[in-house]
């Protein structure tokens, strides 16, 4: 049997392109910047091009810009731009004063200011794109991942009666989804899902399955949906907690049960880029739940989650941190990660 090839824009990039890949997964827009001298980088490189410094940051940015040059790629040796649709391209002019390469939305002129973002290309490969300003701004779906509308997508939860699951049908409904299905659904057609949902794991605690068993289900589910979202270039959404990233110390049998949903996001999310889908990841610090009850600090509702999801998936976006106290522990995480780790083990919880 002949494997499927996919035609998806070019994939290689440098470790310091790497870079933008933390930004686009979260909605920032971000630069290359030295410590030493404070000078903007672009493209990302290994060494600063004022000091030559290897102490270079990713640092959040101004999104404007003006449109330097245009030009519409009417033919390309690249299949992936080879459709009937041509992409238009230019050079922008960002505020630190450095030139970036972009896709352009199609009604954006040589002169024109503009809005930069962060999108994912088919693949997972990360590109600038150029809107006019929030005010006015209209998507564009050409030749990169610039997230569609939600409207008339089939839907499929992997458990749509938990709480999560219930949220998740009405965040769904109230975005568009033509059909929202689960395990009970006897109109569920398995060809057609456009978007999974695996809200399993967070299944009621009172005869859940043992985590083997929650392995065995996500890897028949995935073998069962992965074929049928690469050719529906559809989209994953993994429902996780921050205990993923970072282990509640209180907790260690629901840790070592969202590491292990981590690394078969990850797993599932390599597969999925290598065919021209994508993995949304959650990583909600507090839920209504046993486990997160000794956690300080407010508890995210199901509804909340399931909007944030929601959000996620409009705008493009691969990790969602969906509470003040996740994107504070991310920001930890990032800065030291045994800093958050002995934080954590200190909480009075773990006393």
């Amino acid at each position: 049997m002949m494997e499927k090839i996919f035609a998806l824009p070019p994939r290689l990039r440098s470790r310091a392109a790497l870079g933008m890949t933390g930004p686009a997964a979260t909605g920032r827009f971000a630069l290359q910047t030295c410590e030493d001298c404070n000078v903007v980088q672009y493209p990302p490189r290994e060494f600063c091009r004022n000091c030559l410094s290897s102490a270079l940051v990713w640092r959040d940015q101004p999104r404007q810009a003006e449109v330097l040059a245009e030009a519409t790629v009417y033919h390309s040796l690249e299949p992936a731009f080879s459709g009937a649709t041509a992409p238009h391209t230019g050079l922008v002019r960002h505020g630190s004063g450095v030139v970036l390469v972009a896709f352009l939305s199609e009604d954006c002129r040589a002169g024109d200011t503009v809005h930069l973002s962060y999108v994912f290309a088919p693949g997972g490969s990360v590109v600038v794109q150029a809107d006019p300003p929030p005010t006015d701004k209209e998507k564009v779906t050409v030749m990169t991942s610039t997230p569609r509308p939600l409207a008339g997508l089939n839907c499929y939860l992997t458990d749509s009666e938990n709480p999560l699951g219930q949220a998740c049908k009405s965040a769904l409904r109230d975005a568009g989804a033509a059909n929202i299905w689960g395990p009970g659904s006897r109109d569920a057609d398995d060809s057609k899902v456009d978007l999974v949902v695996e809200t399993t794991w967070y299944a009621d605690a009172e005869g859940s399955p043992s985590l083997g068993q929650r392995i065995e289900a996500h890897l028949e589910l995935a073998e069962r949906f992965a074929p049928v979202l690469a050719d529906r270039k559809g989209c994953w959404v993994s429902a996780l907690s921050f205990a993923a990233l970072s282990a509640y110390p209180d907790q260690p049998r629901y840790s070592a049960q969202m590491a292990a949903a981590q690394a078969l996001a990850i797993s599932l999310r390599a597969k999925l880029l290598n065919q021209g889908a994508r993995l949304v990841a959650a990583y909600p610090t507090k839920l209504d739940i046993e486990e997160h009850q000794s956690i300080e600090g407010n508890t995210l509702s199901w509804p909340s989650l399931a909007v944030a999801l929601v959000t996620a998936l409009q705008h493009g976006h691969e990790d969602v941190y969906p509470d003040p106290q996740s994107r504070l522990w991310l920001e930890r995480l990032t800065k030291d990660r045994k800093a958050l780790e002995r934080e954590m083990a200190m909480s009075p919880a773990s006393y």
